[in-house]
């Protein structure tokens, strides 16, 4: 069962941060070279480092009732990125058969948008 929530905080997780990014058009802030060239990678926690070479514990990135204490870089997996596309895409054409994994997630993204929607946290 704890995956299965760990998957599902990363999806939203990637919701909020992908589109927060988009909106703020503003990723040069979260890219990992340039992460990296500055000496950012054990404050921000990257996930990308051991555990023992993170900084302490903390969040590192929150948008509206979302935070986590790594960074959204390493935290977002490209399956979450992938699911999120595919969202987008259905609600446009609003046709097609789903998993039951996709169901699952395509309901958890909907809850978080229609939150978005009625918070006004665009």
């Amino acid at each position: 069962m704890r995956a299965e929530r760990e998957r599902k905080k990363k999806l939203i997780v990637a919701f909020h941060f992908l589109r927060a990014q988009r909106e703020a058009r503003d990723l040069a802030g979260w890219r990992c070279e340039q992460c990296r060239r500055q000496g950012l990678e054990a404050r921000r926690r990257c996930g990308f480092l051991p555990e023992d070479k993170r900084g302490p514990g903390r969040v590192v990135w929150a948008h509206g009732r979302v935070g986590i204490d790594e960074c959204p870089t390493s935290f977002v997996t490209p399956t979450s990125a992938e699911f999120l596309e595919k969202f987008f895409v259905w609600k446009a054409v609003g046709s097609g058969e789903l998993t039951a994994r996709e169901a699952e997630a395509f309901m958890a993204l909907e809850i978080e948008l229609r939150a978005e929607q009625t918070n006004g946290d665009r």
